[in-house]
This record gives C-alpha cells, sequence and structure tokens, in this order.
C-alpha cells in the first residue's frame, strides 16, 4: 500500500485546523508581524520577496485553518447536542403525568400534593428513581423510591 505525500501547506493547516480556532489567529498575526521586519530593506532582494508574498500568504492559511477549526468544533457540538436529543432512553423533559393509582403513591413532604416518579439526572444521583413533587419547580419536595 503506497500513501499519496501531502504538499507541505495540507499538511500545515491540517495540523492547524486541530488546534483551537483562536490558537490560528494568533499564528496568523506572529506571521504577518514576523515577515513585515524581513521586508525591510536591509534584508537581501530575494528574502524581501519571499518575506511579502509569506507575510500575505501565511497568515492567510492561518485564518482559512482558525475559520475550519472553529467550523469543525461548530459541528461536533451540534452532532452531539443532535445524538443527546436523539436518546430516547432517558427523555430530557418528560412531561409530569399524574399518577393512576392514587392509594400507591406517597404524598409530597412539603405541600401534600400528589407526586410523580422520576428518574434523577444529578451528577451524585444520576440513574436513581425518586418521587418528584407534581408541583416542581415551585415545590421542592422528593421522596426516595422503593
Amino acid at each position: 500500500m503506497t500513501h499519496k505525500k501531502d504538499p507541505p501547506a495540507a499538511s500545515f493547516t491540517g495540523l492547524l485546523t486541530r488546534l483551537p480556532w483562536w490558537v490560528g489567529v494568533a499564528l496568523a498575526l506572529a506571521a504577518f508581524t514576523g515577515l513585515d521586519r524581513l521586508t525591510q530593506p536591509p534584508a537581501s532582494a530575494t528574502a524581501q520577496l519571499l518575506a511579502s508574498v509569506g507575510r500575505v500568504l501565511l497568515p492567510l492559511l492561518c485564518l482559512l485553518a482558525a475559520a475550519v477549526s472553529a467550523w469543525q468544533r461548530r459541528l461536533g457540538a451540534d452532532a452531539s447536542l443532535h445524538a443527546a436529543a436523539q436518546d430516547t432512553t432517558a427523555p430530557l423533559f418528560a412531561p409530569a403525568q399524574p399518577p393512576d393509582f392514587e392509594d400507591t403513591v406517597p404524598p409530597c413532604p412539603m405541600c401534600n400534593g400528589a407526586m410523580v416518579r422520576r428518574i434523577s439526572r444529578r451528577d451524585g444521583e444520576a440513574g436513581r428513581v425518586v418521587w418528584r413533587c407534581m408541583s416542581h419547580p415551585g415545590c421542592a419536595g422528593k421522596r426516595e423510591a422503593e
């Protein structure tokens, strides 16, 4: 199996697209100011020509890679939100339903109202089944489910 050799600019932009977008912008500014100093008269004519072309192309490549990096991170964030929204095993906002058999449901310890079974999503309690007051968030009544 043979691999095609990528041009240096492609590998450079590939590296920059893996970095955060602000690093690409900072590198663009640093490249522009650094190459701008080489265009001053004490440098040789060839160095001045290369620096004058490079001070435009190199920052442009850095800014393009920064834009691609920001776009990829945005798409990645959207994809993870989309995947979380598609998870049907644990709905984020299931509507509260009144219980079918009121004699098996404990009353709320704070307001003595009806309660509903929920699956806790907090870090320390994730996955535990609890009874939560139906008038939540107005009432913070909560009990452990057996």
